[in-house]
């Protein structure tokens, strides 16, 4: 039992950075792995569109247990602050968000966090500061991955399954996500009196231009590349969006 209750807590193995060594490459080949196989069964409900929506269903389902499970643990056994649960960073949020907008089918709200959140999971898996801090495989760890899967998978499986294709014409909307997300770790997050760099506005990200304020150029990459990903994803759309746009303003 006291073995378990260190796992559950993240009391094993060695404590260190772990990021870009065996503990990351296995956990990132799992995750691979496991939306390369459930592309590949929604590939073969194709034909079945109630098999497909069940698929989305189950994931978000599943994905917003863990959400509760994993804060009930920390609060009863890791005995955290009641404020530190508050889904003060993106992906805690998105975490929440994204499986309660599939089970809705909110179509506006996969316009608001959607890509945001697939662009925040594939970040967090290739730069994934402070969640390999050990080489042990314990649940805090285990609990990052998960969630961060999750906001990956659901995203993918719902575009790979034509519920969801952003273009550019909802770049708007996705500005829109942000500004929520923005809202919530610097200004509802800072009512509990948490107090980190939630929006990693003020972090070591390689994301730095000597003098130029983090949060600027942080920003300025992150709708960019959002900005883009909207484009390519129907491009044909997108290219629409922009000659009917064209039209209207001659």
């Amino acid at each position: 039992m006291d073995t378990f209750l260190k796992w559950l807590i993240g009391d094993m193995g060695t404590p260190g950075e772990y990021m870009y060594q065996a503990i990351h490459w296995y956990s990132l080949a799992a995750v691979v792995l496991l939306l390369v196989v459930l592309i590949v069964i929604q590939r073969r409900l194709n034909a079945n569109e109630g098999r497909q929506r069940r698929l989305i269903v189950w994931i978000s389902a599943v994905q917003l247990v863990f959400e509760i499970l994993w804060r009930l643990i920390y609060l009863f056994v890791k005995k955290a602050p009641l404020n530190e649960l508050w889904p003060s960073y993106p992906c805690n949020l998105g975490g929440i968000l994204i499986p309660l907008v599939a089970l809705c089918q909110w179509k506006k709200g996969k316009k608001l966090f959607y890509l945001f959140g697939f662009v925040g999971a594939v970040l967090t898996f290739a730069y994934p500061e402070g969640i390999f801090c050990t080489d042990a495989m314990v649940f805090p760890v285990l609990k990052s991955i998960l969630q961060h899967t999750g906001i990956l998978l659901i995203p993918v499986l719902e575009y790979t399954g034509k519920t969801y294709r952003p273009r550019i014409r909802d770049f708007g909307w996705v500005v829109g996500g942000c500004l929520i997300h923005a809202i919530n770790s610097e200004g509802i997050s800072r009512l509990w009196g948490l107090t980190e760099d939630y929006m990693f506005f003020r972090s070591g990200l390689p994301f730095v231009i000597p003098g130029v304020p983090q949060f600027i150029t942080l920003s300025v990459f992150a709708l960019l590349v959002l900005a883009i990903l909207c484009f390519i994803s129907d491009f044909h759309g997108s290219v629409a969006d922009l000659r009917a746009c064209c039209k209207r303003k001659s």
